[in-house]
This record gives C-alpha cells, structure tokens and sequence, in this order.
C-alpha cells in the first residue's frame, strides 16, 4: 500500500515541530482539518496538501469548516507543499475560495523554500 503525500508530509511536520500533534483521519467528510497541534497553551489546525501543479484541491467542506473557525478567531491553515519543488506555502484559514481559485500562486502568509526552516514554521504557528 503506497502512503499518500499528505500523510508523509503530516510525518514530517510532526516530527520537526515540537508539539503535541492529533493526526485526524476523517473519513466521512464534514472539512475538519488534518493536523491539530498544540504548544505552550497556543492550539492551532492545519489543512495539509500536496501538489504536483498549481491546483490546490479543497472541497467545500473543508472551505466552510475552516472559514468559520477562523471567524471565530481560532488558529487555523492551509499548508501546502509542492512535491516538486519542495516549497511550502502557508495560508490563513480564511482564504480556502482563493487558494481554490488561484492555486499555487495565491498570496500566502509564509512561503519556505527547501531546506525547510521548521523553527522558523513552529515560531509563527505558535506564537
């Protein structure tokens, strides 16, 4: 069984990140995000994917879910890796339509280039 992207890209962030990570494995929908995190009282949720082009696949569910947390003032991204260039974008939980519409080359938050500064992700995550 071959494991997707995301699931590796989940691995990665957990393991490079310290803090107390919950991968969600949903299966029946409803948009809650992949990871949740939490470090020094600051939880937050992160959407993961993995693209090959510009597209970025978010269905509707998820658009909604995390709209509306972000609302309401809660912590929450859409962190999206490029397998071929290995650059990671990270987008507030309020711009799902504009990743959707725009892809890749939306306006992000942070943009990390290989090799990945995951303290320099874990500072503005959880600060």
């Amino acid at each position: 069984m071959t494991t997707k992207p995301e699931t590796i890209f989940g691995r990665d962030i957990m393991k490079n990140i310290n803090a107390h990570w919950t991968r969600i494995e949903n299966r029946h929908g409803g948009g809650v995000p992949d990871l949740y995190g939490i470090k020094g009282g600051v939880s937050i949720w992160l959407e993961l994917k993995c693209i090959k082009k510009n597209s970025i696949s978010i269905s509707p569910l998820q658009i909604s879910w995390n709209y509306k947390h972000f609302q309401e003032n809660g912590k929450n991204y859409y962190i999206v890796k490029d397998t071929w260039s290995k650059v990671l974008k990270l987008y507030s939980g309020d711009k799902g339509r504009e990743i959707k519409e725009q892809g890749f080359k939306c306006p992000c938050s942070l943009e990390l280039v290989p090799p990945t500064d995951y303290q320099a992700l874990s500072i503005f995550l959880f600060s």
